[in-house]
């Protein structure tokens, strides 16, 4: 199976390595049905993007999103 938690020296997705064995485990664990499972990996992504969301800083997310523009910079 894929690390659970990544390197974070080396965090390139295309370095993650998802297996044949890693997507049956997947179908395996939602009782063989495909629509099953792709739910239950969106309700994981959505669950993560949530918890991401209450642990940073709404200024550190803005300043990630704009880049260092100063928004309050008047002429």
């Amino acid at each position: 199976m894929a690390n659970a938690i990544p390197d974070p020296a080396n965090n390139e997705p295309e370095d993650l390595i998802i297996s044949e064995d890693d997507v049956d485990a997947a179908i395996a664990e939602a009782g063989g049905d495909p629509r099953e499972t792709v739910r239950a990996l969106l309700h994981d992504i959505a669950v993560l993007a949530l918890d991401h969301a209450r642990s940073v800083s709404s200024g550190y997310r803005r300043q990630r999103m704009f880049g260092s523009i100063d928004l309050l910079k008047l002429p």
